[in-house]
């Protein structure tokens, strides 16, 4: 139903449907001089116009309460940009970009060749929704594999990575730049890692590190400073780090059994890391501790870059414990017995066992499943009934809390709790610090998202300088440090300008322009309330407390052997502010009351009559 134009008729004759009524005279077609309003009567065109303006203003109000109402107001428009005009150039990019991905997602992950990193790769390129960039340090073999796990190479590129040189990294991420055009990186995962826990030396890296440390965090730490600032532009990116129960003590397999990860205060990455330096922490070298510190090292990241990159970046960061793999090539440098028994002792004894198949769908279950986009957790899975544990099984629905152990399932998957080492902040800081010296990696600034408001923009544009030269104002007042951050004395002729600048700008100008400035303030502002100025436990210490017999005279155009002159009483204060009138204003003459000064101005001055009057006193 709709409007009859006739207004002469029944008032509810005007909502009749429109089909029982009499077609629309051709006379009240809408025209641009009737305002688009098929109404004769201004009353009713009025009236119309104020319900309108009415609903307009409801719907706004009720849009922005719901807008207001959410911690992210202005989060769903962080997306949005300008119209760009593409030149034929990026047109062909993109077309190109698109003839190489379609829509798959683009997934990065180091060491595929072999175990969890290859299981991985198999359910990636299974599910058909991924392109897979394998980063290895070996090609022929990658190669090898994939031709023998029949790995669809339109999904599939191998790119070569060797994570034991910082230069083979920049040169990877640098190449794989060129390869991914103008598809962001969806999904980048930390999973390649060496364990030389037989060798009772260290083996050094092209860069000169300790290897399992630099192959395990160091390389990996410096590719994603490489690739963050592009993954931003993903839809829904995720940084994912393989863990250990190794590197979380507070389980019995982190914290029972020597050695026990532990970065200490990280004195030998503070130190530099380099050759001779083996350990994070500066001790001797222990390859089973190197290998444990490492997985803290990166899961204490994974927290750190959630905290500082989440939110102005939008990356999922998180690290796992897929559960213990023990028939994995990550035990090929250990003796032959122990490959042999492990497997058995984690499969009967702990119940902890994993195998490679199972624990390359639990990480692919972190890279694909809509519940892990959740940030900053360390996951774990809960695994199933095992032998001797099955009553305790079945009062779980089939499953054993604890993380590791096969079974369980794709919904077994849990949060789980990290040690105090992980989350110990101040040591995260310095562990992002002294590894980013040691790489030479190169973090974007991490800046949140605002408002895309036009008026917050112009608003700051203007205010921007202004609030600059306040700031500057500030900061030239320094009260009781000089520029080496020690307490300082002023000078005889620093004192003499802070009294000129208090007779001159505080007193002649405060008590003319200032004191309507003033006035013009409290009238608009109100004056601030006694309690505002009270609560201070002790009073603002003045600058001549220190005695000033220890600091040097810093005016180049003063002898060194000048003496400073303490200007503490009265007296002296106020000779000294007469002699600041005799020198600025010359033709001035000073009385000898302190609470008085006088000076006469000539007419060549430029001064009328009614200013001399005003210039009185100070």
């Amino acid at each position: 139903a709709r409007y009859d134009p006739d207004h002469r008729q029944d008032k509810i004759d005007s909502y009749r449907p429109i089909e029982e009524k009499d077609p629309m005279p051709t006379s009240h077609n809408f025209r641009a001089d009737q305002n688009c309003l098929p109404f004769h009567s201004t009353t009713n065109r009025g009236s119309q116009l104020s319900i309108t303006m009415r609903m307009s203003r409801i719907l706004l109000i009720a849009a922005t309460a719901s807008i207001g109402a959410v911690s992210d107001a202005f989060k769903f428009m962080s997306n949005w940009q300008p119209p760009k005009i593409l030149t034929d150039q990026q047109k062909l990019k993109i077309a190109k970009t698109q003839e190489r991905f379609g829509d798959k997602k683009l997934v990065v992950i180091t060491g595929c060749s072999s175990g969890l990193g290859r299981e991985t790769v198999k359910n990636l390129l299974a599910s058909d929704e991924y392109h897979v960039v394998g980063a290895v340090r070996d090609i022929d073999k990658m190669e090898a594999v994939a031709e023998i796990d029949g790995f669809n190479m339109d999904n599939f590129h191998i790119m070569e990575c060797e994570l034991n040189s910082f230069e083979s990294v920049h040169r990877f991420c640098d190449e794989l730049k060129e390869y991914q055009m103008a598809k962001p990186i969806d999904r980048l995962i930390c999973n390649a890692g060496v364990y030389q826990p037989s060798l009772d030396y260290a083996k050094w890296s092209v860069d000169g590190h300790e290897q399992t440390m630099q192959i395990n965090f160091l390389s990996h730490f410096l590719m994603i400073s490489e690739v963050i600032e592009g993954m931003k532009e993903a839809p829904e990116p995720r940084v994912i780090m393989v863990g250990s129960v190794t590197g979380n003590d507070n389980t019995v397999g982190g914290g029972g059994v020597y050695p026990i990860a532990d970065l200490k205060q990280l004195d030998g990455f503070k130190a530099g890391f380099s050759n001779p330096v083996a350990m994070a922490d500066g001790y001797g070298f222990i390859g089973a501790k190197a290998y444990k510190d490492s997985k803290l090292c990166l899961m204490m990241m994974s927290n750190f870059l959630h905290s500082k990159f989440n939110r102005s970046h939008g990356i999922t960061f998180s690290s796992i414990y897929p559960g213990c793999i023990a028939e994995t090539p990550l035990f090929r440098e250990k003796r032959a017995w122990f490959r042999k028994y492990f497997p058995v002792f984690m499969k009967y004894i702990t119940g902890g066992y994993v195998g490679v198949e199972e624990a390359g769908q639990r990480l692919f279950q972190v890279a694909h499943d809509p519940r892990c986009s959740k940030s900053g957790v360390y996951w774990s899975w809960n695994g199933g009934p095992r032998e001797g544990r099955g009553a305790a099984a079945l009062e779980q629905s089939g499953q054993i809390s604890g993380g590791g152990g096969a079974g369980g399932g794709w919904d077994s998957i849990y949060v789980n709790d990290q040690s105090d080492k992980v989350n110990n902040l101040e040591l995260c800081v310095d562990l992002f610090k002294s590894a980013t010296e040691i790489t030479g990696a190169k973090w974007p600034e991490a800046k949140t998202f605002t408002s895309p408001c036009p008026t917050l923009k112009v608003i700051g544009e203007v205010s921007k300088q202004m609030i600059a030269r306040e700031e500057l104002k500030r900061m030239a007042d320094r009260p009781g440090f000089g520029n080496d951050g020690k307490p300082v004395q002023l000078t005889k002729r620093k004192r003499a300008a802070l009294v000129a600048d208090k007779v001159i700008v505080q007193g002649l100008l405060g008590n003319t322009v200032g004191r309507v400035g003033r006035l013009g303030g409290r009238l608009l502002l109100g004056r601030i309330p006694e309690t505002a100025k009270q609560g201070s436990f002790q009073d603002e210490k003045p600058l001549d407390d220190e005695p000033a017999a220890d600091l040097e005279f810093d005016d180049d155009n003063h002898e060194q052997g000048s003496t400073y002159i303490d200007l503490i009483d009265d007296e002296d204060k106020s000779k000294l502010e007469g002699e600041i009138f005799a020198q600025v204003f010359s033709n001035g003459m000073t009385s000898t009351d302190k609470n008085e000064r006088e000076w006469k101005v000539d007419e060549a001055d430029g001064f009328s009559g009614d200013t001399k009057k005003e210039l009185v006193s100070v």
